[in-house]
């Protein structure tokens, strides 16, 4: 199946959720988790390829549109959201990457796995506790230096039981505000009721100028940040993350009055959310791990155990910080799902704010994930 073809069926599939997220039956689930649900089944019954056959169209999505999308709405942000909003952010962060940490170890001594990863225990907790705090990335870091790809089977297993689990935790946190209804308060700590330094919907549509300013600031910024990355790494020695200059960049251009009067960032940033969300979707194949037999289902109740500790720590923290479901949900995709994760979830609380300060965190999360699944495997050894 061509790409363009498989981009005619995502664009299809965006179009009717966000159609469907406005009748009143499904106002109930939203357009984007409708996204990922309406994605999911036709990549599982065939009618778009599973994100296994390394379809290119799905990496495009994921690793391109989405960072435009997040520098289209950064466009909007102000500095003073990310001021307010840090501390207690930063500290729901803590808490999110210890609950993931804690999960992996209580998962592994509730199941014996032990007894069934064997000498891989170590490698694939610390493969879960990275992945979780940081990203897929983090992920393929620890395997490849284990080499845990030896371990056939079991590998196979990790990384589909991670792909399938990370959908069904972003889709869940879609939903965070009504599953724990009563258990977080309705606004923050530091939120005020009506925030000057939130960014906010620019009056009229956007026009035809508008639409071609952004789209060549946002890719020309996509490429720069790119080139950038790439020269700290080869010329300093220092591997900088792209979405952190990307956003640098957005945040400088915010500050010029030409570029703030821009309408269509936030139609532009959902719409690549939406399409983020599709692609995202592709992972979640449900036949490799019933194709997996009893190592799957055996991978898949840790990784499921391991969220669910996560999540009771995440309300938790929430509860005590005294953070709304929006927040919590926010820093827990941050942990969860990384930087890009955090652009669907924002879009679909209508908060804005949490966006940079969100970004941020995801940032330190791909920084961090790694070392504490190394510091992971060093302690279970």
């Amino acid at each position: 199946m061509s790409s363009i073809h498989i981009l005619a069926v995502l664009l299809a599939v965006v179009a009717a959720a966000d159609w469907l997220g406005r009748k009143p039956g499904g106002r109930i689930l939203g357009g984007a988790l409708l996204v990922i649900v309406l994605a999911a089944i036709l990549a599982n019954i065939g009618v778009i390829p599973l994100a296994s056959a390394n379809v290119p169209v799905y990496n495009q999505l994921l690793g391109t549109l989405a960072p435009i999308s997040i520098f289209w709405l950064l466009l909007n942000a102000k500095l003073g959201s990310l001021k307010r909003a840090g501390g207690p952010m930063l500290a729901m962060f803590a808490i999110a990457a210890f609950g993931t940490v804690l999960g992996v170890v209580v998962a592994g001594l509730l199941l014996g796995a032990p007894d069934w990863m064997g000498e891989w225990y170590g490698p694939l907790s610390g493969m879960f506790a990275a992945t979780y705090i940081g990203g897929g990335a983090n992920f393929n870091a620890l395997a490849i230096h284990y080499e845990v790809y030896e371990a056939g089977n079991l590998y196979a297993a990790s990384a589909v039981a991670d792909h399938v689990m990370t959908v069904v935790w972003i889709a869940l946190l879609l939903a965070f505000p009504k599953l724990v209804r009563g258990l977080l308060p309705k606004i923050d700590a530091v939120q005020e009721a009506d925030d000057p330094d939130a960014p906010g919907h620019r009056p009229g549509k956007p026009g035809l100028t508008d639409l071609a300013m952004l789209g060549a600031l946002g890719v020309g910024a996509f490429v720069v940040s790119d080139a950038l990355a790439a020269w700290s790494a080869d010329v300093l020695g220092i591997a900088i993350p792209s979405i952190l200059i990307l956003t640098t960049l957005a945040l400088i251009l915010a500050q010029f009055e030409a570029i703030a009067r821009l309408r269509g960032t936030q139609v532009l940033g959902m719409y690549g959310a939406y399409l983020f969300l599709a692609a995202l979707a592709a992972y979640c194949e449900v036949a490799a791990l019933g194709a997996l037999g009893w190592l799957g289902i055996k991978l898949l109740a840790f990784v499921v155990l391991l969220i669910a500790i996560h999540g009771a720590v995440v309300i938790l923290g929430g509860r005590l910080m005294k953070q709304s479901a929006e927040t919590t949900a926010v820093v827990s995709a941050t942990t969860v799902g990384g930087s890009t994760v955090v652009l669907p979830l924002v879009e679909k609380f209508d908060r804005p704010d949490l966006l940079l300060p969100g970004v941020v965190l995801g940032t330190l999360g791909n920084l961090l994930g790694t070392y504490v699944g190394f510091l992971l495997v060093w302690a279970l050894a």
